[in-house]
């Protein structure tokens, strides 16, 4: 078995990387380039990146008439692309509290395959963008299409709507970053199974290197959210953290060889609707009958491929954490399966449907299927909270929270679904014995205006909810799932967010409490680096413990010195943004530095 002490510290520096990335980045590129507003119009955005490539920021006016559409689609190849909102919208604007829309197309037009074709690194914030025609002709490929190897993408506080299927990765090791998001409608599916990916990273040769989701809202998906296409490669960091899931069919997480895998505090309402079917298993000859969670696959590949080079796998190699979610059900996808089960005794029809926890455990809900068959045929039943695998922990997990949503059409548009799966599972199922289609015409999307290519309503979505257990069941106190929709607890959890993230990486299942003790940390100035920019060296003003190391934005060491003397020669590291990590009176400290 792999005893590596070293585990959890790697892994912290992973996650010190990516709150760099995510966290500071977004806020603080916008200084190093010259920004150019775009005017809204068809193609005018095209023109200009044309013109200017990667010189220049592109900043979208905000507001209703903030309307942007392409002509084509949008290629970076050979050049790093960072689109903003943010434009200030005009004095007469009926909408200005809305961010800039950028469309696929215009009325009468054809959508794009994909809006971006990404062969370089790219950063999008504060941006409303419709993956659809004008006209409501839906795009049923790619938001984005990820070519190049080693791409980092962050998508920041934009709303996708509707988004088809988000991103379509053939590149290796991508560096995933969505924060604070709105994806709706994932894809339009008519079938029960075998259907879109909304996130798709199918090389096999490479995995994924970063996978950060965080304070993101999804409403509307289709068969699998995240899926490698089981090919046999390693991921190595995937975060999924305070999300909202809402109005799924099947499968969250099926990427299946992943080295570190945190899953927690997230709220999934109706999602894997559609009960698993135990045949589906029969390729895989290491998955036995039962043995399939929502979350992973029951056992990785015995030998996996990272970065090419095959590699001996297995539990021992990995760690799973997945704590205080909570996944509800409608009571009607329930009596779904009650009903499915009697339907199918009476056409006589075979049928081992049933539906999947997040993770099998002990305490995991069994539902179409004996909880002591699914545990004796599953590895994941002996991994999960044992002494031989210290770095497997499933706790905290609650399957019959419902977080009484503030805005009671979610629940209406849930009932809608619950019609909408019966019939849609008896036809792709058991098609010999049922040929009604009658399923098609209950669209269960969320569609507030019912105009498909207009950004008629403003706000889009509201995913407050009001259960006192819900609001308090975080493995962080806080409210579960996006935390958006609560801006004093995300305000909470943004001044702790350290003491959180070093909770949760060291897989603590103990509930935290942000109002007392010594884990409140408040963000304070503890010190500054100058000049900034700088050119030949920098100083820092306050107290050095020593240490100052210097990070490019992708999260890798540039310089290190032991101790501090004073000031830093920066003479031999190229233009750029940089960041400068080290402790004031033990505390750790992260400044942004600019190299002219």
């Amino acid at each position: 078995m792999n005893q590596n002490p070293d585990l959890n510290i790697v892994t912290m520096r992973k996650i010190t990387y990516l709150m760099i990335v995510c966290l500071l980045a977004c806020s603080t590129f916008v200084s190093a380039m010259e920004i150019l507003d775009v005017e809204p119009g068809v193609g005018t955005l095209n023109a200009a990146i044309k013109q200017y490539k990667g010189d220049r920021i592109y900043r979208l006016k905000n507001g209703y008439n903030g309307y942007y559409v392409l002509d084509e689609i949008i290629n970076n190849t050979g050049f790093d692309l960072t689109i903003i909102g943010g434009g200030e919208p005009d004095a007469n604007d009926p909408k200005p509290t809305m961010p800039p829309t950028l469309q696929t197309s215009g009325t009468g037009g054809v959508p794009f395959n994909y809006m971006f074709q990404v062969f370089s690194n790219i950063i999008l914030k504060d941006i409303y963008f419709s993956n659809a025609t004008a006209d409501g002709v839906f795009n049923t490929e790619f938001f984005m299409r990820i070519e190049g190897n080693n791409i980092r993408v962050t998508i920041d506080n934009c709303i996708l709507d509707p988004a088809g299927n988000p991103i379509y990765c053939l590149g290796g090791s991508p560096k995933i970053y969505l924060t604070n998001n709105l994806f709706n409608r994932l894809t339009i599916q008519t079938a029960s199974v075998n259907g879109p990916v909304n996130f798709y990273f199918p090389n096999d040769q490479s995995g994924v290197d970063t996978l950060y989701i965080e304070n993101n809202t999804f409403v509307g998906l289709s068969t699998a959210v995240f899926s490698d296409n089981n090919n046999p490669v390693k991921s190595n960091f995937t975060w999924i953290n305070h999300n909202t899931f809402i109005h799924h069919l099947a499968q969250i997480d099926w990427m299946s060889n992943q080295e570190n895998f945190f899953f927690t505090n997230n709220l999934l309402y109706d999602c894997h609707v559609i009960p698993y079917e135990k045949a589906w298993v029969g390729g895989w000859d290491n998955y036995p009958s039962g043995s399939v969670s929502e979350l992973l696959w029951s056992s990785p590949s015995p030998k996996v491929k990272d970065n090419g080079v095959e590699i001996d796998w297995g539990f021992d190699y990995m760690t799973s954490f997945v704590a205080n979610n909570i996944e509800f059900k409608n009571k009607q996808f329930l009596d779904n399966l009650d009903e499915l089960y009697a339907w199918t005794n009476s056409v006589g029809a075979a049928n081992t449907m049933y539906f999947q926890p997040l993770v099998w455990t002990s305490d995991a809900p069994a539902r179409g299927i004996e909880l002591s068959e699914a545990l004796n045929k599953n590895p994941q039943a002996s991994v999960y909270n044992s002494i031989e695998y210290p770095n497997w922990k499933a706790a905290g997990n609650r399957y019959d929270v419902d977080p009484a949503f503030t805005d009671k059409r979610i629940k209406e548009h849930s009932n809608i679904l619950a019609q909408w799966v019966l019939p849609a599972i008896k036809k792709d199922y058991f098609a010999e014995h049922y040929t009604s289609t009658d399923h098609t015409r209950l669209n269960w999307y969320w569609d507030p205006d019912g105009k498909l290519g207009e950004n008629e309503t403003w706000p889009l979505f509201d995913g407050s909810y009001t259960n006192e257990f819900a609001k308090n069941g975080g493995l962080d106190g806080l409210p579960v799932g996006d935390l958006n929709w609560f801006p004093e607890e995300k305000e909470i959890w943004s001044d702790n967010k350290q003491a959180i993230d070093e909770h949760i990486l060291s897989l603590n299942t103990s509930q935290m409490d942000l109002g007392t003790g010594n884990e409140r940390i408040v963000r304070e100035n503890y010190a500054y680096i100058y000049p900034n920019p700088a050119k030949e060296s920098f100083k820092i003003q306050g107290k050095v413990d020593n240490l100052v190391t210097i990070f490019d934005i992708t999260g890798k060491c540039i310089k290190s010195v032991d101790k501090y003397q004073g000031s830093i020669s920066i003479s031999n590291i190229s233009k750029g943004v940089y960041f400068v990590k080290f402790e004031s009176d033990g505390v750790p400290v992260i400044c942004k530095l600019i190299k002219n």
